[in-house]
């Protein structure tokens, strides 16, 4: 029976997290109330508040909820070997899982803009908390794949900073690119081509 219990209360907090990262992506901390999350969630205010004391605690713990629910959902590059697969192959496969996780779950790439327009300790805590280890991460990649011949010997700094912006690029304007030209960018085989064409350009052009 306790059991019972705690399970309810884990799926309705995690209820809750998932309705205020909904909330913080589309209009920000300032613009997000306990009484909103409560009612996205479907919840009583009080509810909320037993879970969350503060909601400063409710925004940090949705982050850190939705920065483990993408890591999650994403394979690791440098875990892959040639006998799963090529180096080009392994790295079409993590471009193309960022497209597909963030187009279904674009709360974490809509939180983190959210915070960088209005840099404050938000974005510090962020910043110390997550998104140092992203860029670390991201970096090791991308030398990785440079090491295998995927990707331009250049800064790879800068070669992240253009294959990330170039990825979540899409999934901004994927709304126009349907109206305008028809095509949905949220399609696999869209979304193949385009990871397959900007790794081509990144890697100088060269067929892998």
């Amino acid at each position: 029976m306790a059991e019972a219990e705690n399970k309810d209360k884990n799926c309705r907090r995690t209820a809750i997290m998932e309705a205020a990262a909904q909330l913080f992506g589309q209009v920000g901390f300032e613009g997000t109330s306990m009484k909103a999350v409560a009612s996205a969630a479907g919840e009583k205010k009080t509810l909320v508040q037993y879970h969350f004391r503060y909601k400063q605690q409710l925004w940090e713990e949705t982050v850190a909820h939705v920065w483990e629910q993408r890591n999650q959902a994403l394979p690791t590059f440098t875990e892959t070997t040639p006998d799963d697969f090529s180096a080009k192959e392994a790295m079409e496969e993590l471009c193309w899982y960022i497209l597909k996780f963030t187009f279904a779950n674009p709360t974490w790439v809509k939180i983190m803009f959210q915070e960088a327009s209005t840099p404050g300790p938000r974005l510090d805590w962020m910043v110390e908390r997550f998104l140092i280890r992203d860029f670390a991460d991201g970096k090791r990649v991308v030398e990785l794949a440079q090491a295998r011949g995927v990707l331009r010997d250049v800064d790879p700094l800068h070669l992240l900073y253009t294959l990330s912006g170039a990825l979540i690029y899409l999934i901004n304007v994927a709304p126009i690119i349907e109206r305008v030209t028809g095509q949905g960018p949220a399609d696999d085989v869209f979304m193949e081509q385009y990871v397959s064409t900007l790794l081509q350009i990144l890697s100088g052009g060269k067929k892998a």
